[in-house]
């Protein structure tokens, strides 16, 4: 296993490819714990340790699926044991797909405990919490506790599972961590064109007085839906209810989970690549950390997260040129790509009525001559695809349309890794994208004059 650090986007070196992710916080030292994914949905997961959030060192695989696994090993989360003040012990679950006694594959909750949080011991399956099947489907899914708090001691804790009538996730509580009751589903509230066909509880977390779950639906979008009380009923956000979404055919990102802090509730989530392993399983990167905040309407946003600016390593300055026979300006040197770069500027917006292609924005070069078009139009709408350098048509791949009241102007933030990038307009989290191909390191401004301003580029490497 290799130590050298990564920051911006972390991609583990260590395995071929790695999935969802789920993060702690200890001493200041973040642990990350990445789901290894190399010939199916998975295997084991690994870890990566970081001093800020930002750099990344891989410590590559902690734990195993047994040999009782038959398809595959599960997400999790970590927490501190009820009696960690007596035993100084964290607790994990995964879960993994088994055949019961009549033959059937059944996935069930595992546990593991440790001292480090870097060295996992596992529980006897006499831990193991199996399906209730009072209230969910014995053979459908069951997988990733997310804890919160509990007032009174313990734990409530949400899980991906298959309610019986009903399209949702698992509820239930622990009086110390690691022995759990589940509950009956909670209640969802829709919109009656809004109920996806599948489910996967992603994280809850509580702000002021309501309860705010991310929930994985029909694995395309994570989206907000919000209770007065723990066990529901949960309501579809009013506003910004996609708080990751893919518009297009390609699923640029995925999973975000809910990572406590001591002064702040941040976000993190996955940066999925167009590339794949030889058994067809996605390449992706932990993307950079966000910071969840609820505006005075209960609005549940994610914003560019302070500690990010660790990533400012090395100010460029750049010159923006044009050819005769070129829609993009181009900076007049190649920048580290591979290493990552930050560049941020000014956007003036456009008339509500002017078509995409008059909106200013942002050129990301992946070929010779060939690159992806950050568009950003009236109200902050903003449109991702591929365009040529010279005179062309743009191919809209993705639209993002946050519910912000954002001003004549904006300050953009662009965070771009090999083929990953993400948008933020004045601090708030716009969209992820991937490219077809390594970005070359030519970066471009589109329809600049009078509408992209001030723009300033670091290196992260």
């Amino acid at each position: 296993m290799t130590n050298k650090s990564q920051s911006m986007f972390f991609k583990s070196e260590g395995v071929e490819a790695h999935w969802d992710t789920w993060m702690y916080v200890h001493n200041g030292i973040y642990y990350l714990y990445y789901l290894i994914t190399e010939y199916s949905p998975g295997e084991g997961f690994g870890l990566a340790t970081s001093p800020d959030g930002v750099t990344w060192t891989d410590h590559g695989w902690v734990v195993r699926a047994s040999d009782k696994m038959v398809s595959y090993l599960g997400t999790g989360a970590v927490w501190k044991a009820v009696d960690y003040a007596r035993s100084g012990r964290f607790i994990c679950n995964y879960s993994e797909w088994r055949k019961d006694e009549s033959g059937k594959e059944t996935q069930n909750i595992l546990f593991a405990w440790s001292e480090d949080l870097i060295h996992w011991t596992k529980f006897g399956d006499d831990h193991m919490f199996k399906v209730d099947s009072r209230w969910y489907e014995q053979y459908g899914r069951w997988d990733c506790i997310y804890p919160l708090l509990r007032p009174q001691g313990g734990y409530y804790g949400y899980w991906t599972a298959t309610p019986k009538q009903f399209v949702g996730y698992g509820f239930g509580q622990s009086d110390d961590g690691l022995h759990w009751e589940a509950l009956p589903a909670p209640e969802l509230i829709w919109d009656d064109d809004r109920v996806p066909k599948s489910m996967e509880a992603g994280a809850v977390a509580k702000f002021g007085d309501r309860y705010y779950a991310m929930t994985g639906q029909a694995t395309s979008a994570m989206r907000t839906m919000i209770a007065d009380q723990p066990g529901g009923p949960f309501r579809v956000a009013v506003k910004n209810y996609s708080l990751l979404e893919n518009s297009g055919a390609h699923k640029h990102t995925y999973f975000t989970r809910f990572l406590p802090t001591a002064d702040s509730t941040l976000v993190h989530h996955q940066a999925i690549t167009r590339f794949k392993n030889t058994p067809g399983r996605a390449i992706c990167y932990l993307a950079p950390l966000k910071k969840a905040f609820v505006d005075d309407e209960g609005t549940l946003w994610l914003r560019y997260w302070q500690g990010n600016e660790q990533l400012k390593r090395n100010r460029l300055a750049l010159q923006f040129s044009s050819a005769e026979d070129s829609q993009v300006r181009i900076a007049d040197r190649r920048l580290d790509s591979e290493g990552g770069v930050v560049v941020e500027g000014t956007i003036v917006l456009p008339m509500a009525d002017a078509p995409d292609n008059m909106w200013p924005g942002l050129y990301i070069e992946y070929d010779a001559g060939q690159g992806a078009g950050i568009l950003v139009g009236a109200g902050g709408v903003t449109h991702f695809g591929l365009m040529p350098a010279a005179p062309g048509g743009f191919e809209r791949e993705d639209r993002m349309a946050r519910e912000w009241p954002f001003g004549q102007s904006v300050r953009f933030r662009l965070l771009l890794k090999a083929s990953v990038l993400e948008l933020y307009l004045d601090d708030l989290y716009i969209q992820s994208y991937s490219l077809p191909a390594h970005a070359t390191g030519r970066i471009g401004l589109l329809r600049p004059t009078g509408s992209v301003s001030d723009v300033q580029v670091w290196t992260a490497a």
